[in-house]
């Protein structure tokens, strides 16, 4: 049995932690929408940058309770992992938008 006290498991909770603080401070006052990424858990290590800002690992990103807030206008959503070619997405939140913007993440490998 695990020990709940571990340091991974402090790591973690540390690292949500982090990602809260910058998500909430991406997000200004207004209508704004939850970032859904989606990817296979290979690329959990991943670092995900929203408009050049780093928002965590992908891992704690897209866990359940994770929250990415994005305000109106347009945003740029970057994902890079050492060995795989970054993925670089566009998405546009409008005032009157859904709740979510949900975007499909897969890091092609570069061959060199």
């Amino acid at each position: 049995m695990r020990d709940p006290r571990s340091p991974r498991r402090y790591a973690r909770l540390a690292s949500a932690g982090a990602v809260a603080l910058v998500l909430a401070s991406c997000a200004p006052r207004g209508r704004s929408v939850e970032l859904v990424l989606h990817a296979p858990t290979e690329h959990h290590d991943a670092e995900v940058y929203v408009d050049g800002h780093y928002v965590g690992q992908l891992g704690a990103v897209v866990r359940p309770g994770a929250r990415v807030r994005l305000a109106p206008g347009t945003h740029r959503v970057e994902i890079r992992k050492p060995g795989y070619f970054p993925v670089q997405r566009t998405v546009t939140v409008g005032r009157r938008g859904g709740p979510y913007v949900d975007l499909r993440v897969e890091l092609p490998e570069d061959p060199r």
